[in-house]
């Protein structure tokens, strides 16, 4: 964790600089662990580093290329957002949340037989989360008869499904698009 260990390096080197003459030492530390913080910042030096960390991934592109599979639904799990209505309708979505709706939009234009599936509770706002990112999706052109509100969260997506009495489907699609 280097942050915490260049932040502890400068509090000692301010320490020296305060309280003991060693003023020069200390004015190293405080440079050296604030230069190295500034060159870490800088994104070319911060992906060359996470590029030895990250590795190569496969990506997995088969959605590109649908296979003949009769998914019925798509689940889109809820996350971050806040409610206002003054705001435009992406707006309210925050962190992951509208990166999660625009995937779940991507696999419904792959599988426009599916239904949407939005889950997400309501916190202290007005309305859940499941609602906003509803509104999200038909802004987005996905009819009203695709979209399915899971506005009380449960503990799996798939218990709350069924607890609407409905019966799960053989072929879904569910996951953390983020």
């Amino acid at each position: 964790m280097p942050l915490p260990l260049l932040i502890l390096i400068s509090f000692i080197g301010l320490l020296l600089l305060l309280f003991t003459n060693w003023q020069k030492s200390g004015k190293y530390l405080v440079s050296f662990s604030w230069l190295t913080i500034l060159l870490l910042s800088l994104q070319p030096v911060a992906d060359k580093l996470l590029l030895s960390s990250e590795g190569v991934f496969n990506k997995r592109y088969e959605l590109l290329h649908p296979k003949e599979e009769n998914i019925q639904y798509i689940v889109v799990l809820g996350g971050g957002f806040t409610y206002n209505p003054d705001w435009p309708r992406s707006a309210n979505l925050i962190n992951n949340s509208l990166a999660r709706v625009t995937e779940g939009i991507r696999l419904y234009s792959q599988y426009p037989r599916a239904k949407l599936i939005f889950t997400g509770g309501r916190d202290n706002n007005l309305i859940s989360n499941a609602e906003v990112a509803a509104k999200v999706a038909l802004s987005l052109g996905v009819p009203e008869t695709a979209i399915i509100n899971l506005k009380h969260p449960q503990r799996y997506p798939r218990r709350s499904f069924r607890s609407r009495k409905n019966r799960w489907p053989a072929t879904f699609s569910i996951g953390d698009f983020s």
